[in-house]
């Protein structure tokens, strides 16, 4: 779904909303409902359209946030005036279907935003990456890096003293290095060792001693992530492990941090 078509789509519930604010009945309840209604239900179209120009990441967040907010709040409304009998429930489903699809996709846009990994907990309800976030590139972070000049030196500290649990170990790129990952909890440390006297962290070992190399961000697909990358990357990928592809981004240009992506 394209944003234009979900901006469209949540004016058409907001509209479906006023329907139902028209067709309550006069009564206390029926008014008060009404009013509730008429400030939630109209009040995610707006907040999505204004996330189009937030003016940070944050901002952006907090727009995206707010829709979500309103939309819960408009479906227990709807909800609600079945409970309480004003409107009868077949007239009501349709609607409060709406309600739900609409919550479960603005849901997963915000733990996109917010960099949640995993499968959503229950403070995430209705299933909380969708047609905003298609088009934004990285998905979390993926590893932390570390060089080393021996990877069985590096297993004593980070496996037998600290008690990181290693995942998975192979030598890539035509066997010129060793990548080890270890299982840090919410990430993972990769250790790697050059295994040729001219590859690259050789020198980079000789200049800095063993220590973090770089960060790596999950990407769906490397290709694509290198061609919509807001910063130049290297002109080829190379080979990452378990069969995955990585790509160094220029790193004069992330003020001289080393970033890598990794994906299909």
């Amino acid at each position: 779904m394209k944003q234009v078509e979900l901006s469209e789509r949540l004016w058409d519930f907001a509209a479906r909303v006023g329907k139902v604010v028209d067709a309550l009945p006069s009564s206390r309840l029926g008014r008060h409902v009404s009013d509730q209604l008429v400030r939630s239900g109209t009040s995610a179209p707006p907040n999505y359209d204004e996330s189009g120009s937030a003016e940070s990441r944050a901002d952006f967040v907090h727009k995206f946030s707010v829709a979500l907010k309103e939309l819960r709040e408009t479906r227990g409304w709807l909800c609600f005036v079945v409970k309480a009998g004003l409107l009868p429930e077949k007239q009501m489903a349709g609607l409060v279907d709406e309600a739900e699809q609409l919550c479960e996709i603005l849901g997963k846009s915000v733990l996109a935003a917010k960099g949640h990994a995993g499968l959503p907990t229950e403070n995430d309800r209705f299933k909380m990456p969708d047609a905003r976030f298609q088009d934004f590139p990285y998905q979390g972070l993926d590893h932390l890096a570390i060089a080393v000049p021996d990877t069985e030196a590096a297993l004593k500290l980070w496996r037998d003293t600290l008690g990181f649990k290693v995942l998975h170990s192979e030598d890539v790129n035509g066997g010129t290095v060793r990548l080890t990952h270890l299982d840090l909890g919410n990430t993972q440390l990769q250790l790697a060792q050059p295994l040729t006297p001219d590859h690259p962290l050789q020198s980079w070992l000789a200049k800095n001693g063993p220590g973090l190399h770089h960060f790596c961000l999950k990407v769906e697909d490397v290709g694509e992530a290198m061609k919509n990358s807001p910063v130049p990357a290297a002109p080829k990928p190379h080979q990452g492990t378990e069969g995955k592809r990585a790509v160094f981004l220029d790193k004069t240009a992330t003020q001289g941090v080393q970033v890598e992506l990794t994906g299909k």
